[in-house]
């Protein structure tokens, strides 16, 4: 079986003009960067696949999700308990 290059693009075509083109530095609007740092725990194969079905659920089953699950749930144990 060969492969049809006839109807693929010959190029993407130029560049959008400078003062065209968003500023995508300045527009970031992401909140601020903090220092990362794993958490690593070993639990029953269960509760992971429990746990990332809710947090897929919940934030939807996108990168981060789990994480975003993650720090809810601290946040309402610190909200409870301190």
């Amino acid at each position: 079986m060969s492969t049809n290059i006839a109807k693929l693009k010959r190029g993407k075509g130029a560049p959008p003009p400078a003062d065209v083109a968003p500023d995508v530095i300045a527009d970031d609007t992401r909140p601020e960067k903090v220092e990362l740092r794993p958490l690593q725990v070993r639990i029953p194969r269960a509760v992971f696949e429990e746990f990332s079905e809710r947090a897929g659920r919940e934030f939807g089953f996108s990168h981060g999700s789990k994480k975003q699950l993650f720090l809810r749930m601290w946040e309402a144990y610190k909200a409870q308990n301190m």
